[in-house]
Order: structure tokens, then C-alpha cells, then sequence
């Protein structure tokens, strides 16, 4: 009777996925994995994946996912959104992870995605350590175990909270002046030894200097103007020159509105610590601003900068001016607002930074009508003193943008139209029919040498041969498999080459389309194809759109096999 070979039925399994499964690698830290945190190391669980990947050569890694920081009782984490979005244009279709805690610790959502999100996607899960691959013919008994640990991961989470929240609370109560889990206030420096502030030499004259300029009827404006003008370093360029930060983005940072308003409304400078302006309400959900009557405050829990008279001088001010603009006239109403739609789109071509967008809103007597304008974000918040005057109307962004988008409508019907002559190509017809022809080929000799790998056992069993012939034989057979195997593998990918590259730029034409039908340009066709729109001083418009070259891969491929002139 003829002997079966498991041997042969996982290469003949290996082949069929390969190339097939696209996998991404996702891994999660946060503090509530308390005393397992070096075991459950970004790295550590990358490392535990990789060693597993070892014995799966038919699964090919594409990305790597990893959200440092992030609690698992909720999905609103940038990489793991990143992965999906991948997930969801074909990038990927295989998430592999540590194990289930990495995935999430919430067990409705995590059992969601197991269960419901991940089936729908035709997406293959793998959990290492919990043995599970939905693949897997048995994965059902496996997931069986799931929910039981998906219910002990929330559970974990939630404890450690309660723990954590019930010690939080019975220090504040006892009168402990607990450090702040933000940064520390601009003025103070943290006494780590007594868990309160001190002054800062070098801020706390600043932030006193500031309630004296507006008690003395200087508008926010017109301070921030006089800090920039002479130097002084602004909160956030303070703690990048002193190393607390090292985001490049705060080397120049200026003295802005928000900043200087933050600072006049803060009861921190009477030696007031604040707990609770913002919290969540139970674990897994958001945090949220909290009124002044629900904030726990405690009194002369460090030194004050200011007296109370100064701030209750400044407040009655603040008060006042907000009075008055409660009373000025209402202005006529913006007819088209494209501030949502370009939003974190627009950039300064000269500074780099960001445009924000504002209403000129005309009084009702006025014959100009309202408008959206642009201006580069550096110029406004220096009150003029830095980059220069960018003003953009958002009627010319938009006009720029349709007339672009229009040009890559046309582009993209003449490239549907070339990637149709391009599928019925004879010479390329011919290419990839030698190609499959070949790898028929390859995977005949692959079977053979499987049974010649086989028979080598059976001969020793039989002691045909004896335990040296055999290993001598069997290296020697194992050497030429595995080169069967890669020539395998490379045909393969060669004869999806061509799908790929088509499949990449049918995304991009179906896009195009769907901006073709749409009645006017929206928030989503932007997302889509725009990555950055720069705009110059003298208003000159550069589009940088997220399809930089979206036939790249298919002109390539067709160059790589020489047909360039014939397909077209």
C-alpha cells in the first residue's frame, strides 16, 4: 500500500499560501501591564513573533504596528488604526500578535473584532502564545479558551485602575501633595521630596510680569508681541533648551494666544494644586474636561507667583472685554466654509508651518460678503514679527485643487483604458503563460525530490542504507529542495507581479472616480488623494498628492520585461 507523507502535504500547503499571506506584526504597551512591563516589551513581543515566523516561511511580514503608551480598553490607537486602514486597502491580510492582551483588554471590543471584524475582512489572526490561528481548522476549540482570558484581561485592567484611582483619592484626602501627571506648570519646577513645586527663577518673574501687563489693559496681542520681541523664551522652547523635551518642534516655539491665556485663567499661580480638570469617568473611556465645581483643589499647596488681588484685577478685565464682544453686532454668515475640508492640509512654503484658516466676517451694512481666508500660522501667532504674510483665499485653494483633481479624472481614464489593453497583450499573455508553464515545472520536481527525501527514511528504517549514507544523502537532498523551494517561490511572485501592479493602480483610478462623481470637493475625496498643499507669499499653490506616481509599479514591471513599446 502506498505510504502517505505528511512530510509532502505541509509543502504541498506551504505553496499554495505563499506569497498569499501578508502579515502585520502588532504589538502594545501600556502601564496598566504594571509588573510585567519588560516581559511584555515592544521588543520582547516583536521578538516572540519573529521566532515563531521562523517555522512559517509561507507568511511574508509587510509592517510593523506598535502603540507604546496606549491602554488596551479602547481601539483608539494610532498604529492599530494605521493597521486597519491597511488591513482595509489589501495591504495586509494577516495580524499576528503576542497574544490576546496585546490585541485589547476591553472584552466586548476585542471580542468584536476576534469574533465579527476580523471573519468580515477575511482576515487571518494569529495569537502565539494563545495557540490560536483563525486559519487553523481547529481554531474553533482553541477560541473557545479566548473569551475566558478576554474576560480576565478587562477585568485586570479595570482592578488595577480601581487600585490606583482608591490610593490616588485616599492621598488627597490625607492632605499629600501628589506630583502632577502632566508637565509642571510654566514657573514652577517639581520638588520631588516634598511632592509640591517650587518657583522657577527664570519663569516665575515672566508669568507675574504677564498679569501686570494685562492688569495694566495691554491686550493678549500685544504681550505676546513684547515677549517675542525681546527674546524671552516661551514654555515650550524653554523646556526643549533645558532637555525636558527634545520634539524639534518646540526649538522655535513662540509666545501664542492660547499660551498666554492658559496662563492669566490659571488659580495654580495663587499655590493652588488642581486635581481633576481632566478625567475619565470610568476605565476605557475618554478623558474628559471637567468643570471648575468638580476640580479638587488644595490651598497653599506650594508658593504663589501672584496675589490674589492681581489675579482678581485680571479676571474682572477678561470678564469685561468678553462682555463687550457679547455685544458687538452679528456678521453676515460665511456662504461656503472650507476650513474642515483643508484641515491639517495647508503649509507655509516658506516656514513650514501650518496655515490656519479664519472668517472675515463682513458687518451686515457691508456690501463685501463674508469669507474663509488662509495665513501662515508663524506670522499671526508672532504678531507679524516672524515669516510673512500669506493671506489665501479659500476660493483660489479651491479652484486650484478641482482643476487638479480634474487633470488626474482624465489620467485616470486614459489609464483604465491602457491597463485593458495591457490584460489582453499577447506578449504579455505569452510571458505569463511561460512563467506558469515553468512553475508546473518547479513544482514537479519538488514533488519528486519530497519522495526522495521520504525513500531516504524508509532505507535506513529497511537499513538499506546506514545512519551516515543517510545524513550525507539527506543534506544533500535538503540543498537542492530548498533551492526548488525559492525557485519556486520566485515564480510565483513573478507571475503575480502583474496583478499587483495592476490592483495598485486601480486603487488610485476608483478613487479618481469617486471624486469625478461627487457634486463638490469634501473632507474624505481630500483625505484620499491630498497629503500636503503648500502656499506661497505670493500665493503660488503646490499640491502634494498622496498617489505621488500611482503607475510607478505597472510601468516598471512592464519595462522590466521589455514590452514597454508593444503594450502600449
Amino acid at each position: 500500500m502506498a505510504r502517505k507523507s505528511r512530510f509532502n502535504n505541509m509543502h504541498q500547503s506551504t505553496v499554495i499560501t505563499n506569497f498569499e499571506c501578508l502579515c502585520g506584526i502588532y504589538s502594545r504597551l501600556s502601564v496598566e501591564d504594571g509588573d510585567d512591563e519588560e516581559q511584555n516589551s515592544i521588543g520582547n513581543q516583536k521578538k516572540i513573533v519573529l521566532d515563531f515566523l521562523k517555522d512559517h516561511p509561507e507568511i511574508k511580514v509587510v509592517g510593523f504596528y506598535s502603540d507604546n503608551g496606549y491602554t488596551g480598553m479602547n481601539y483608539n490607537r494610532p498604529d492599530f488604526k494605521r493597521m486597519i486602514n491597511d488591513l482595509g486597502s489589501g495591504l495586509i491580510n494577516c495580524v499576528i500578535i503576542k497574544d490576546i492582551s496585546r490585541l485589547g483588554r476591553h472584552f466586548i471590543l476585542t471580542s468584536e473584532y476576534v469574533e465579527s471584524i476580523f471573519p468580515e475582512m477575511n482576515v487571518r489572526l494569529i495569537s502565539v502564545n494563545d495557540d490560536y490561528d483563525s486559519s487553523n481548522e481547529e481554531a474553533d476549540s482553541t477560541a473557545l479558551t479566548l473569551p475566558l482570558k478576554m474576560v480576565m484581561n478587562d477585568y485586570y485592567v479595570k482592578d488595577i485602575s480601581r487600585k490606583i484611582r482608591g490610593s490616588i483619592n485616599a492621598k488627597i484626602d490625607d492632605g499629600c501633595y501628589l506630583p502632577s501627571s502632566g508637565s509642571i506648570p510654566y514657573g514652577y519646577l517639581r520638588n520631588p521630596e516634598s511632592n509640591t513645586f517650587d518657583i522657577d527663577k527664570v519663569a516665575a518673574p515672566v508669568v507675574k510680569r504677564i498679569f501686570e501687563m494685562k492688569s495694566s489693559g495691554q491686550s493678549i496681542n500685544a504681550i505676546c508681541k513684547s515677549l517675542n520681541l525681546e527674546g524671552i523664551p516661551s514654555p515650550g522652547k524653554l523646556r526643549y533648551i533645558r532637555g525636558i523635551t527634545v520634539n524639534p518642534k518646540y526649538e522655535n516655539a513662540i509666545w501664542v494666544r492660547k499660551t498666554v491665556r492658559k496662563i492669566l485663567s490659571d488659580i495654580v499661580y495663587l499655590g493652588n494644586r488642581i486635581h481633576g480638570r481632566v478625567k475619565r469617568d470610568k476605565v476605557g473611556l475618554e478623558k474628559k474636561r471637567r468643570s471648575e465645581d468638580e476640580w479638587i483643589i488644595i490651598s497653599n499647596a506650594h508658593p504663589a507667583i501672584i496675589t490674589q488681588e492681581l489675579f482678581d484685577s485680571v479676571q474682572m478685565i477678561i470678564a469685561e472685554e468678553e462682555k463687550k464682544r457679547a455685544n458687538f453686532d452679528e456678521r453676515a454668515p460665511v456662504k461656503t466654509d472650507s476650513r474642515d475640508i483643508f484641515r491639517d492640509k495647508l503649509y507655509c512654503m516658506d516656514c513650514g508651518s501650518r496655515l490656519i484658516g479664519q472668517k472675515g466676517c463682513a458687518r451686515p451694512t457691508s456690501k463685501l460678503p463674508s469669507r474663509v481666508y488662509y495665513n501662515c500660522r508663524m506670522y499671526i501667532d508672532s504678531q507679524h514679527i516672524k515669516c510673512s504674510n500669506h493671506y489665501v483665499n479659500q476660493t483660489l485653494i479651491l479652484e486650484k485643487v478641482e482643476k487638479l483633481l480634474e487633470q488626474q479624472v482624465r489620467l485616470a481614464i486614459d489609464m483604465e483604458q491602457f491597463i485593458d489593453e495591457i490584460k489582453s497583450n499577447p506578449y504579455i499573455s505569452g510571458h505569463l503563460a511561460g512563467h506558469e508553464k515553468k512553475l508546473i515545472e518547479i513544482r514537479t520536481k519538488r514533488k519528486n525530490m519530497e519522495s526522495k527525501i521520504e525513500q531516504l527514511l524508509v532505507d535506513l528504517t529497511d537499513r538499506i542504507i546506514d545512519r551516515e549514507e543517510y545524513s550525507q544523502m539527506k543534506a544533500k537532498y535538503s540543498a537542492q529542495y530548498d533551492a526548488i523551494l525559492l525557485d519556486e517561490s520566485r515564480t510565483f511572485s513573478e507571475i503575480k507581479k502583474l496583478d499587483m501592479a495592476i490592483v495598485s493602480s486601480s486603487k488610485w483610478i476608483q478613487s479618481i472616480k469617486r471624486f469625478h462623481k461627487l457634486p463638490a470637493i469634501d473632507r474624505e475625496i481630500v483625505e484620499l488623494l491630498i497629503d500636503k498643499i503648500y502656499v506661497s507669499g505670493n500665493k503660488e499653490i503646490k499640491i502634494i498628492l498622496n498617489y505621488a506616481d500611482p503607475f510607478k509599479e505597472l510601468l516598471g514591471y512592464l519595462e522590466e520585461i521589455g514590452v514597454m513599446k508593444d503594450a502600449v
